[in-house]
């Protein structure tokens, strides 16, 4: 999905466990690199694949985020998900045995698990935080049967999770990131509140943090809040935009 769509559904997605809606105009804030026929083609593109709700009783239609498009986004970003808060530390142990024919090396089964949210421990063993979505098992099931094994692992016996997980997810980059974009936010959103505009250095400031945080969590396996309750999470900071943007 481009980088526009992804930001016209954060932005409707329900950070505060309320729907949200905003017009054309306002959306169109959000992608200034769209033409006007660029922003209905995308809007009309989202809306075909049932991601959005569009309200048009009145002259300029408003959107929101359907249920689908809720869904949608959850897979793809799992950290906005309420399921990770749920997360107790069991893992998913993907074990590479022999590859198949139609892969050789792994080669499209280990981008397959980065893509998934998997964290590669060795070039042959993958963790995934949790179960397994049905879809992953489905493909694992179809193409690569007497191939991998597939472990639960619910107690780390020997090792240290913090450091191992940590070093090979990046978690303290990660959590050094969404504190930058954090502070960054609430001084954006205190001289909103201020000024009641923006200037242009202040969008410019505003995108280029929301760039850095779509691409914070593009790569976010929802671990961070486990080993690093204190971070703001990615829902609150997708919220703080959200405010930002409205105030």
């Amino acid at each position: 999905m481009k980088e526009n769509s992804k930001k016209i559904l954060l932005f409707l997605y329900p950070s505060e466990n309320q729907p949200i809606w905003l017009s054309f105009t306002e959306i169109a804030q959000l992608v200034p690199s769209l033409s006007k026929n660029g922003l209905q083609s995308s809007l009309f593109l989202l809306d075909k694949k049932e991601f959005l709700r569009v309200d048009k009783t009145k002259k300029e239609w408003s959107y929101s985020l359907s249920s689908y498009g809720k869904s949608y986004l959850e897979d793809l970003f799992p950290a906005l998900s309420s399921n990770h808060e749920k997360w107790r530390g069991n893992w998913s142990l993907i074990v590479f045995l022999e590859a198949p024919k139609t892969d050789k090396n792994f080669r499209y089964l280990r981008s397959y698990l980065t893509q998934n949210k998997a964290i590669g421990l060795t070039r042959a063993v993958y963790a995934f935080p949790g179960d397994l979505s049905q879809k992953v098992q489905v493909d694992l099931q179809n193409l690569y049967k007497n191939s991998i094994l597939v472990l639960k692992i619910s107690e780390w016996l020997f090792g240290d999770d913090f450091k191992i997980i940590g070093q090979k997810a990046q978690l303290s980059d990660r959590f050094e990131l969404y504190s930058s974009i954090g502070k960054e936010v609430e001084r954006l959103i205190r001289i909103k509140e201020d000024s009641k505009i923006f200037t242009q250095q202040d969008f410019s400031s505003f995108f280029s943090a929301l760039d850095r945080f779509l691409g914070v969590l593009d790569g976010d396996e929802a671990l961070l809040h486990f080993y690093f309750p204190q971070v703001v999470e990615a829902k609150k900071l997708l919220s703080a935009f959200q405010k930002c943007l409205k105030i």
